[in-house]
């Protein structure tokens, strides 16, 4: 088949039995976003370049799929939610009422290899609250988390979570200098993919030893068996030894302590829950990204499905003021809605056998002498919130209309003709069950919403 007739690579078609599945993933997560007090926005699907890099730097740029106009102005499709956000905080932060609590569900587009879970063309669902260094927003956005995931039907995941303050400071215990931090917490990003040999080439690469690689490695190595709060004691006791700088001492510790209020506050919601119940786990490996965080961050990953993590987020204070405005503490999470699904199908391999069609009910009339009546019928249902197709064929065929609407997983079956126009009745199948009645059109309504 010749490639123009294909979708780009990256991106994919959707069948309408796809479409209910991925209608209802985001709907779900709109109800619960809305639950918690977050107010939806939206903003242009391209910005100009140079606000796109201005948290990631120039070198984004292979990531991002970049234009110009016919002005010759540079523009870029927005690559996730965050840059935008801080673009658009900027521009209307005297109209948003603040702690701004604001979601976001939309397509993104980045230029990457294509993977299992990995699309050039995707959709995402952030959260974001602005206007608060609490570590109560990040205890909000995880438990909005976890009940997204319940009411998604998610199950059998984890929530794995480190400090940028804390990574800090074991690298400076490590003896990598400031400079050399980011390059060095990119090569440790990488860490399952490219292995310990790839981090060490890495780092040999951008001027580290490997004598710091060894010594970051023995700061992190903590013993499995201990619960995380005693981990995180460990830690601090280790790197308050190796590290001389009182500010940055300081800060690492203040991290330590952000994260042992988030567990514990985790660990009082498990309280009472179903022992599959996800809890947090202290990963100090986890890196996400470069200096674009400042505090807390944290990755959910599925333990049964290998598609890496499918929701992430983090504390990022310093954002806003990127974009010309006074700073403001701010944290949020993205769900990868693509993910999300791909591990639900991976899952249940007949799920979208077994979802409803959104059409509830199609109507077929038997000559032109029904039609009006057919139409008075079909507005009707729709009055009545009742999603309903009426037949378009002049001379319809009862057995292929029947399996037309059995294809689509239409639920009723609804015939008219002259004995039903003359007393204003229908005749109602049931097509789950083959049961056929005659009755009028408010008792048919009232019999389709009561299922």
């Amino acid at each position: 088949m010749s490639k123009l007739i294909q979708p780009p690579k990256g991106t994919r078609d959707f069948l309408p039995e796809e479409m209910v599945l991925r209608r209802k993933v985001m709907e779900t997560i709109r109800g619960c976003f809305a639950l918690y007090g977050f107010i939806e926005i939206d903003s242009p699907v391209f910005e100009y370049f140079e606000l796109l890099s201005r948290k990631c730097g120039s070198e984004i740029e292979k990531e991002i799929y970049v234009f110009e106009d016919k002005a010759k102005r540079k523009l870029g499709l927005r690559f996730e939610f965050t840059s935008p956000l801080g673009r658009y905080y900027a521009t209307n932060a005297e109209k948003l009422t603040k702690p701004f609590k604001r979601y976001i569900i939309g397509k993104v587009y980045r230029y990457e290899n294509t993977q299992a879970g990995r699309y050039r063309e995707f959709y995402q669902a952030d959260a974001d609250i602005i206007g608060s260094y609490s570590m109560n927003a990040e205890n909000e956005l995880l438990d909005l988390a976890v009940f997204t995931l319940e009411k998604l039907g998610m199950g059998n995941y984890e929530i794995v979570i480190n400090n940028r303050k804390i990574l800090d400071g074991i690298i400076n215990a490590a003896g990598i200098g400031e400079n050399k931090k980011d390059a060095a917490l990119r090569a440790l990003d990488k860490t399952a993919k490219i292995g310990e040999a790839g981090v060490i080439k890495e780092f040999k690469e951008n001027g580290i030893g490997e004598e710091n690689y060894r010594s970051f490695m023995r700061l992190i190595d903590l013993d499995a068996g201990l619960e995380d709060s005693k981990k995180l004691a460990v830690l601090k006791e280790r790197i308050s030894v190796d590290l001389k700088d009182e500010s940055i001492k300081n800060k690492t510790n203040e991290g330590i302590e952000e994260l042992s209020s988030i567990i514990e506050d985790r660990r009082n919601a498990k309280a009472g829950k179903d022992p599959g119940f996800s809890v947090i786990k202290f990963d100090p490996l986890l890196v996400r990204g470069l200096g674009y965080y400042t505090g807390p961050i944290f990755e959910i990953k599925s333990k049964d499905v290998a598609i890496g993590s499918f929701a992430a987020g983090g504390r990022y204070d310093n954002l806003v003021e990127l974009y010309g405005v006074r700073p403001e503490g701010a944290c949020g999470i993205s769900f990868g809605v693509e993910r999300i699904i791909d591990i639900i199908t991976e899952r249940d391999k007949d799920i979208l056998k077994s979802l409803s069609s959104p059409i509830k009910l199609y109507i077929v009339y038997l000559s032109e002498n029904e039609r009006t009546f057919a139409l008075k019928t079909a507005n009707f249902f729709r009055i009545k919130g009742i999603n309903t197709e009426l037949s378009v064929s002049e001379v319809p065929n009862i057995g292929k209309e029947i399996k037309y609407a059995d294809r689509k997983g239409i639920e009723y079956f609804a015939v008219i003709g002259e004995k039903e126009a003359s007393e204003q009745k229908l005749t109602l199948k049931n097509l789950k069950t083959r049961k056929e009645i005659f009755l009028s059109v408010e008792e048919a309504a009232e019999l389709i919403e009561c299922n």
